[in-house]
């Protein structure tokens, strides 16, 4: 019962429910879409949108709330305490695969590199984000990071090569209706024609983006066109129609803030102003250059304020969180630590009755067989060899159950007793917190390790005794090797991942076999077993089943070290025999020997075909009848 109760667990931790993943979503949805306008708001469902991920283990919740938290602080000005959060969200998205997000996040750190002048390092991010939208065919990223790579460009006064990638975003958004994508891909061509002072084709593309951005209620890109298509007019001596569209701009910046274009149109407002010669439009909107320059930064003296007041907010509020997980861990190891030895002790001394039962009821079956030989002996004097003869066959079934006592009291004794003191000695040195942390994850993975090992063992050894107990006959039951070859797949996995080793479970779904699923179960349980073991890293393991109208065929096969035929003919023998596998994993010798004992009971076969260095091929053929 406590083994069930922490498998419960730790399913729940891994998987956190429906609800708790609807609700995170929910949280980070709702966050990303007020941004703009209540930022505070904002911040704070994202930080309970990071407690209950953190708390339910949902690690993509986690991941996207990273990303959106450090998209607010890169908007606001706060670039480097941004990458903090992009490299934290960067982390988790690499542990999930989930490419995509991740070149989305490495898109943003490119534009920070970018804007601090590293446009290299920008470029070669750029083209690697390109690469993955590519493969995965999402077309506005495609046209999103083609924008950004022809701005990238035009910064390194590579205007031509700009102008070729901004056309392709243009076409390419066009064909999906993309139209921010399209808009913004017009606006950089008319940036790119104005280096190249065709002011023809500037004006013509911030014209076509202009109506784009009056369609999508875009204020902030009305402003940036109208500023520059008040500069091409300037440029061409048009200074009444620049003047107007300056102003035009000037009032679609001021009606929402947007102070760095505000300043810019002041800035050119004044240069046209003095190059006519306008001396009261210069100092009137010098004059307003100041008043705009001072309401800014007073807003943002404000806004820096009340932003770091709530940043120390959140981060007290992250430390108090990290302490409780921290202390929810510790509390969570120790109930493991505690049922695991507990499972361990239920289990030996399970081993131990069923042994003294088993040897009772053999002992007293033997006695009773000896008095009565012993009286027919006495009652006829002629059959007194054929007697003896019976009991030096009973002497040897005796001396053989004493062998095989001896070798499972070897098997518990060493095999068993040995994984649970160095159970004991890595619970000892983790308690005691005398090893660092990235040492203490690798012992208990290392004792998770034996924790398989020893309950592989203990399923052997409890299925040979029931198999020997009288009474036990076949069960057989139409069984699913597909179902059963998933779940042993499963059961491995930790093993697989940890050695690089490929799985191919090839059996066709549906594919059934009548026969007792218990024993079939272990059989393949103890050859793929056997398969991890003796296949080098970077190895692969196959399984496949053939049906036909007498057999039905299963074939494990591995591409590991092989055997030779000395090492086969010992295992045909049915003798005792182990080796170390190839990460020194050990074994016991015993589940052969009940695999050819169990396929035998099927009226089936075995057959073993293995080289040294080339892999091995078990071929378990079972009767359809």
């Amino acid at each position: 019962m406590p083994l069930a109760v922490f498998f419960f667990c730790s399913k729940t931790i891994a998987q956190p429910p429906a609800s708790v993943i609807v609700e995170v979503d929910s949280l980070n949805k709702v966050a990303f879409q007020v941004k703009k306008s209540d930022v505070w708001g904002a911040l704070e469902k994202l930080y309970k949108a990071q407690n209950k991920a953190l708390l339910t283990g949902y690690t993509k919740g986690l991941a996207i709330s990273y990303m959106y938290e450090a998209g607010i602080y890169q908007q606001r000005g706060f670039s480097k305490r941004a990458q903090a959060d992009y490299y934290k969200a960067l982390d988790l998205f690499r542990t999930l695969d989930d490419t995509v997000n991740v070149a989305k996040i490495n898109q943003q750190l490119g534009k920070i590199f970018s804007d601090e002048g590293l446009f290299d390092s920008a470029l070669l991010i750029y083209n690697a984000c390109l690469f993955t939208y590519k493969k995965y065919n999402s077309k506005e990223d495609i046209i999103n990071i083609k924008n950004s790579i022809g701005i990238l460009l035009l910064k390194q006064k590579k205007t031509d090569k700009a102008a070729i990638i901004f056309k392709e975003a243009l076409n390419e958004s066009r064909s999906i209706k993309y139209k921010y994508g399209e808009k913004k891909a017009l606006q950089n061509l008319g940036l790119a024609a104005l280096e190249k002072n065709d002011f023809i084709k500037a004006q013509y593309f911030f014209r076509e983006s202009l109506v784009l951005d009056t369609l999508l209620q875009d204020k902030y890109g009305i402003a940036n066109n109208l500023n520059s298509l008040a500069y091409v007019y300037a440029e061409q001596n048009k200074i009444d129609s620049a003047y107007y569209l300056y102003n035009q701009a000037y009032k679609n910046a001021a009606s929402i803030d947007a102070y760095d274009i505000l300043l810019r149109i002041i800035e050119r407002i004044v240069s046209l102003s003095k190059k006519i010669g306008n001396k009261d439009r210069v100092t009137a909107w010098q004059d307003s250059s100041i008043a705009a320059l001072k309401k800014q930064r007073e807003i943002e003296n404000e806004y820096a304020s009340s932003f770091i007041d709530i940043i120390k907010k959140q981060q007290s509020k992250r430390i108090e969180r990290e302490n409780a997980i921290s202390r929810a861990e510790r509390v969570s190891r120790e109930q493991f630590y505690i049922i695991t030895v507990g499972t361990f002790i239920m289990i030996i001394l399970a081993v131990l009755v069923v042994l003294v039962f088993i040897n009772f009821q053999r002992q007293k079956f033997l006695g009773i067989e000896l008095r009565k030989k012993n009286k027919l002996i006495e009652d006829h004097a002629a059959e007194l060899r054929t007697l003896n003869t019976e009991i030096s066959e009973q002497n040897k079934l005796l001396e053989s159950d004493n062998r095989t006592k001896d070798k499972l009291l070897s098997i518990i004794s060493h095999d068993l007793r040995n994984p649970l003191v160095n159970t004991k000695g890595i619970l000892n040195l983790v308690n005691q917190g005398i090893i660092p942390d990235d040492q203490s994850k690798q012992l208990l993975m290392q004792l998770e390790t034996q924790y398989m090992g020893t309950t592989s063992l203990l399923d052997n050894l409890l299925f040979w005794l029931r198999g020997q107990m009288q009474g036990k006959n076949l069960e057989k039951v139409k069984v699913n090797i597909s179902q059963i070859v998933k779940s042993l797949e499963e059961e491995h996995r930790m093993l697989l991942r940890r050695k690089g080793i490929k799985f191919f479970n090839h059996i066709v779904s549906g594919t059934e076999l009548f026969a007792d699923k218990e024993m079939i179960r272990i059989v393949l349980r103890n050859l793929i077993s056997n398969a991890v073991k003796f296949t080098t890293e970077g190895g692969s393991i196959e399984i496949k089943a053939e049906k036909s109208a007498s057999e039905t065929l299963i074939i494990v096969q591995d591409s590991g070290i092989g055997m030779d035929e000395q090492t086969i003919e010992k295992i045909k023998a049915k003798n005792y025999y182990t080796t170390a596998g190839t990460s020194m994993e050990k074994g016991s010798g015993f589940g052969l020997m009940l695999c050819s004992d169990l396929i035998n009971r099927h009226n089936g076969k075995l057959e073993i075909f293995s080289e040294p260095s080339k892999g091995s091929r078990f071929s378990i053929h079972i009767p359809t009848k």
